[in-house]
């Protein structure tokens, strides 16, 4: 699952922080502090992916020298007299998370157009650095992310670095705001590109209007606890947030996935009544206007039955298709392997809901199918019963048998008593088909089929039973 991660942080000597120090560790060099006169050697630092200093076009080329660039920085806020500047912002960062499913060259592409992105807007240096994850002090193998520093300065005319850029300071919160919905933008371009579902906001959960709990901060010391194997009060807590806040997400994505299923059918749904509109005022245009006349006089009451069966068969299609999407995601049981998980309850009576309505609206298209079958000197009808012929022939006999008339009724029970005298299962059950299947027929052709007269029942039985002849009868015995 693509996750998102933008932060903006001040690297400043009020909490004790040097530029060079903070470059040398995400670069994984050994720099030199002239100010400080202190080696800062991070050379043994490995996982470093990729690296790269962005200058101004009309910037000193010294500058593009990590060591030089980070110490101008540092002179930079001196006094006069050349004590320190103690409250001094020396350079921001933002540091960032890339996707997992993005590979090594689109990382170094996102990273290029993010970092020439903040030279063009504000005139400033940028040196950024990806970071590979370090799985074997425990963190995440998809933990691949940047730090991306840049000046505080900008580089003035003579391509030096000049006068504080105040933007940050100015409307901080309206520019970092753009900046992560513009790198939100840039993951989700990225998540597009490579054909996954995947996407991701800048926005909190507040914002998305989710109801999740926001973690708390753990901060660097209680990373490396977390590294070492080591639980703290903290790293505990977040973990079962993360846990409560993934219940949610994947339930969530459950009804998000139904939803687009819903979405999609009624855009197939419009597009087929579309053509059938189409292809109705083409037939209703090439007809002599007599014909026209008697079309329309004919098919105002079938029309209004196919309709009411094509919404029907269209709301059963997408139940068939709900169903089995909840079938297929269906949440644990319990939370955390000891309680019982509300979200899997829900899950459960939803499936029941859509099982319910499925077995509701099945009986509705059967019932609309023997309704139409009823009224075959209807014009429509004919077409309508031909196209669900093969339809027809799938319904069970318990719908036909509550369709017959009083009549119908007593011959099937009549016949059936008849047959469980002489045969035994197997052989009953075979038989009992075959006169049902008899009946289904019978009632298709017509609907108000006649019965055989008592005294004619013996003949007319053995044809419904198609081969119950004397020789079967004796076999059954």
């Amino acid at each position: 699952m693509a996750i998102y991660h933008f932060s903006i942080k001040n690297i400043g000597r009020s909490n004790g922080r040097s530029a060079v120090a903070a470059a040398a560790y995400r670069s994984g060099e050994k720099l030199v502090d002239s100010v400080y006169g202190k080696e800062q050697d991070y050379t043994k630092k490995s996982g470093i992916e990729y690296k790269n200093i962005y200058v101004p076009s009309h910037a000193n080329e010294n500058l593009l020298d990590r060591q030089t660039l980070w110490n101008e920085v540092e002179k930079s806020e001196l006094k006069k007299n050349g004590d320190l500047k103690l409250t001094a912002r020396l350079a921001k960062e933002f540091e960032i998370a890339f996707p997992h499913e993005v590979d090594a060259d689109t990382r170094k592409r996102m990273l290029d157009e993010l970092a020439q992105t903040l030279v063009k807007n504000h005139n400033v240096v940028v040196d950024a650095v990806i970071h590979a994850p370090h799985t074997k002090s425990g963190s995440d193998e998809r933990n691949y992310h940047a730090h991306i520093m840049f000046t505080t300065r900008s580089i003035n005319e003579q391509g030096e670095l000049g006068k504080k850029a105040r933007e940050f300071n100015d409307d901080g919160k309206n520019l970092t705001l753009a900046y992560r919905e513009l790198w939100a933008n840039m993951v989700n371009r990225e998540l597009e590109q490579i054909g996954t579902q995947e996407r991701v906001s800048h926005l909190s959960y507040s914002d998305l209007k989710y109801d999740l709990e926001p973690t708390v901060h753990e901060g660097s010391m209680i990373t490396q606890l977390r590294r070492q194997g080591i639980d703290t009060e903290i790293s505990l807590k977040n973990d079962a947030i993360k846990a409560r806040n993934a219940e949610k997400l994947e339930y969530e994505q459950i009804i998000k996935g139904l939803d687009q299923e819903i979405i999609a059918t009624n855009s197939v749904l419009t597009d087929l009544k579309r053509s059938i509109l189409n292809e109705k005022e083409k037939t209703h245009a090439e007809l002599p206007f007599q014909d026209k006349t008697t079309l329309e006089r004919n098919s105002a009451q079938s029309t209004g039955i196919q309709n009411i069966y094509q919404e029907a068969k269209d709301h059963l299609n997408l139940l068939n298709q709900q169903i089995e999407q909840l079938e297929n995601n269906e949440p644990p049981a319990k939370k955390f392997g000891l309680f019982a998980n509300k979200d899997h309850e829900n899950w459960k009576e939803t499936l029941k809901n859509l099982r319910d309505d499925r077995e509701k609206t099945q009986k509705q298209v059967d019932q609309l199918i023997i309704q139409q079958m009823k009224n075959p000197e209807n014009h429509l009808s004919k077409g309508f019963s031909q196209k669900t012929k093969e339809e027809s022939k799938k319904l069970d006999f318990e719908n036909v048998y509550n369709q017959l008339n009083q009549e119908q009724k007593q011959a099937y029970n009549a016949l059936k008593s008849t047959l469980s005298e002489r045969f035994s299962n197997p052989q009953l059950e075979l038989k009992l088909k075959q006169v049902q299947d008899k009946f289904i027929e019978k009632y298709q052709e017509n609907p108000n089929f006649e019965m055989p007269k008592q005294e004619q029942q013996r003949p007319q039985q053995q044809d419904f039973v198609r081969g119950a002849s004397k020789g079967d009868q004796e076999k059954g015995r």
